[in-house]
């Protein structure tokens, strides 16, 4: 009887995430969506606005071409050395290096 929902379990996440790759406009690895890479110059000026405007935001890092990308969510804050801080919760921050950065995207 467990066999049975465990295989059932599988068969549903697997179901998932084949219909959000093929139904998904953008590419998906490992059931993780590949936002598309953005320039620099747009990089700079949404890293800006969240800092300034205290925006909740998703990032994605660069990774290998077939490796789904680390994705985190926080609230970037610069400090005094100009480090770019990453404030997950109160307890866990991210220095956060512009240029590993594949894209940046406010979270409402």
């Amino acid at each position: 009887m467990q066999n049975s929902i465990a295989k059932r379990v599988t068969l549903s996440d697997r179901v998932a995430t084949m219909s959000q790759e093929l139904f998904s406009p953008l590419p998906v690895i490992d059931g993780q969506v590949i936002y598309a890479q953005m320039p620099d110059f747009q990089l700079a000026m949404f890293i800006q606005q969240a800092m300034d405007r205290h925006y909740l935001v998703r990032l994605q890092f660069k990774a290998a071409p077939d490796v789904a990308p680390a994705t985190v969510i926080g609230q970037l804050k610069e400090d005094a050395a100009g480090h770019l801080i990453l404030k997950q919760t109160k307890q866990l921050a991210t220095i956060v290096t512009p240029a590993l950065l594949r894209s940046v995207q406010r979270v409402k």
